[in-house]
């Protein structure tokens, strides 16, 4: 449309040239993991890519959760400002929830071999839960939280399973 843009294509130029470096790091006998970057090979090594990769994943593990968690990977608008307006309302309900669920307080008690931290997905909905009530008797959200617990354990990984999401509308609203 005439509102998007990007600025490096026209109609008289249609390709781009965009200029990309795969690095490939070995991570056991027979796996490896692949990232593609724009950073230079004489600026960064190899050593440096993997170093700053390990660096973010802090930030690939906020993106998921907002994306699935908080639900950023179906949008209900269609128009820009709209869409715009969702995706910071839920950036604002990730920050919110994520300042709660750091300050909650794991109860010590004889567990297993594993050390336990707050299930985020679970404490999400809790939250979004005691939002949408208006009054009367909730038990401290803090309490409900703190009894939503995972086992962290290391080196475990899972087949992932996307199913691709499209635009969901709500034009039966209209009458």
């Amino acid at each position: 449309t005439k509102s998007m843009r990007f600025d490096f294509m026209d109609k008289e130029n249609l390709w781009y040239e965009f200029n990309c470096r795969v690095v490939r790091f070995k991570i056991s006998d027979d796996k490896y993991e692949t990232i593609i970057t724009n950073l230079s090979r004489e600026e960064f090594s190899m050593e440096e890519i993997r170093e700053i990769y390990n660096m973010r994943w802090g930030e690939e593990t906020s993106f998921r959760e907002l994306k699935y968690a908080i639900g950023l990977n179906a949008l209900h608008a269609k128009k820009r400002k709209l869409i715009q307006q969702e995706i910071y309302a839920r950036m604002i309900m990730y920050n919110f929830c994520q300042r709660i669920v750091q300050e909650i307080k794991i109860p010590k008690k004889d567990r297993n071999k594993y050390t336990y931290r707050v299930n985020f997905t679970k404490s999400i909905h809790i939250i979004r839960e005691f939002l949408r009530k208006k009054g009367g008797k909730n038990p401290p959200v803090e309490y409900l939280i703190a009894k939503e617990i995972l086992p962290i354990r290391p080196n475990r990984k899972y087949k992932r399973h996307v199913k691709p999401k499209t635009v969901v509308c709500f034009n039966y609203r209209y009458n």
